[in-house]
């Protein structure tokens, strides 16, 4: 699987170095190892990249769904991802996005369970996520200039999980969760529908928490602090 893809990658870069300007190309780097992957990338457009020739997008091992889409330019990717029966779709329309995924943040990084989700449409949006357990996550941008992450580590079972909508420009929108939970975890959701809001939670200790936020409106302030 290795060889195949990396080959795969050889035939791209000769195909995109025939181009005047490399600022115009879209490059995909991928560093996979393992077997049961599925992966489709597709980009539209100029100057993408899913990782680059320094730091390649990797993806691991075992039974992985990979799918990324990039409508638009300028749009990057930085993706780790590790570890067993993991799933990614990150679907970006629109000009100068970043989507950082790590889901395990280093080689001997192990990522279980994790399911990834990330989207935007609009400009200038930066999303990143970092997950671990069995997690799952989830960002949905719809406008400009939004900055949305989502940072969740347990020990239980039963994981962390959140999800983070936001419709509007200029906003700003933070999970952090963490570990050890209860008997079932910890969950945030958060949905908001306007511009220049902030909303930042916090989630940790040893019991169960759940954060549901939605807000309408502009220039909102929004702090949530769970813990015991």
């Amino acid at each position: 699987m290795r060889k195949i893809i990396k080959t795969a990658m050889m035939a791209v870069g000769l195909l995109y170095a025939s181009n005047a300007f490399a600022g115009t190309t879209n490059n995909v780097y991928i560093d996979q190892v393992g077997s049961g992957s599925t992966i489709g990338i597709t980009q539209s457009g100029s100057g993408n990249e899913v990782g680059n020739d320094t730091a390649r997008a990797t993806f691991n091992g075992n039974t992985q769904n990979i799918s990324i889409d990039q409508v638009g330019s300028q749009n990057t990717h930085t993706v780790n991802m590790q570890g067993a029966n993991s799933s990614l779709n990150s679907t970006v329309t629109g000009d100068s996005n970043t989507v950082t995924v790590a889901c395990g943040a280093a080689p001997t990084t192990t990522c279980t369970d994790t399911a990834i989700t990330a989207n935007a449409t609009g400009s200038g949006n930066t999303m990143s996520i970092t997950a671990s357990a069995k997690s799952t996550m989830g960002i949905a941008v719809t406008g400009d200039n939004n900055n949305a992450s989502i940072t969740s580590a347990t020990t239980n079972l039963m994981g962390a999980k959140a999800n983070i909508k936001a419709s509007g420009d200029s906003n700003i929108v933070s999970v952090q969760q963490s570990g050890p939970a209860g008997a079932t975890g910890f969950e945030a959701r958060v949905d908001i529908t306007g511009s220049s809001n902030n909303v930042g939670v916090t989630q940790g200790g040893t019991v169960d928490s759940k954060v549901d936020i939605k807000s309408n409106g502009s220039n909102n302030s929004i702090t949530v602090n769970s813990s015991n």
